[in-house]
């Protein structure tokens, strides 16, 4: 069986966006801002009950991996307001062809306002035109479908329902399956800018 090198979730350079919302690696720093984000009832609805300390925070979020979440803060304007992360399903780069992604907004007064939806389009741009991969995944709970729709219109398409695909708190949970295809990115991209503006 082949051996592989543990790998620095933090080794990543920022993505910009075209608009108010940029993606920055998550740091240290950041830390006692995620623990809050995933303290809020909203978000432990869907992510359950975080890591008790920041020491475990970092080995969950900050420390090297085989198999790791590469997570960024979501910047609002300048603000940090959330995380978004992708991870691949192999330690190997040679079937880096897909990546699964997942969001959460922390900021109550910034919920609503579409800073969702551009971060994962900033992070979609970036895995289908830098990165090159084939496709993109997530799995939101069927008990979300106000997610569900924030997906939808970023250009995912729904797959189907896992059954007992999450465990959070002790719960199995299913989760729709939703999909975006690198030949369907374009298209995404073309309805981003129609409402946003020319992405350069």
């Amino acid at each position: 069986m082949a051996k592989y090198a543990l790998i620095d979730p933090t080794d990543h350079e920022p993505i910009p966006g075209p608009h108010d919302v940029s993606l920055r690696p998550l740091s240290e720093a950041d830390l006692p801002a995620l623990m809050r984000w995933l303290n809020e009832p909203e978000v432990r609805q869907f992510w359950g009950t975080p890591e008790g300390t920041i020491e475990e925070l970092r080995e969950e979020y900050i420390e090297p991996d085989l198999y790791p979440a590469w997570g960024f803060v979501i910047e609002l304007a300048g603000r940090a307001v959330g995380l978004i992360q992708y991870s691949h399903r192999y330690p190997d780069p040679d079937y880096y062809w897909d990546a699964g992604i997942d969001v959460l907004i922390g900021e109550p007064d910034a919920r609503g306002h579409g800073a969702g939806i551009e971060a994962i389009r900033v992070l979609l741009r970036h895995l289908f035109e830098v990165k090159r991969l084939h496709r993109v995944t997530i799995d939101p709970e069927v008990t979300n479908p106000r997610a569900v729709h924030v997906y939808e219109r970023t250009g995912f398409r729904i797959g189907g329902i896992l059954r007992h695909n999450d465990l959070i708190d002790g719960e199995y949970r299913d989760t729709q399956y939703l999909t975006i295809l690198e030949d369907e990115w374009p298209g995404a991209r073309a309805r981003w800018e129609a409402e946003r503006g020319p992405l350069g």
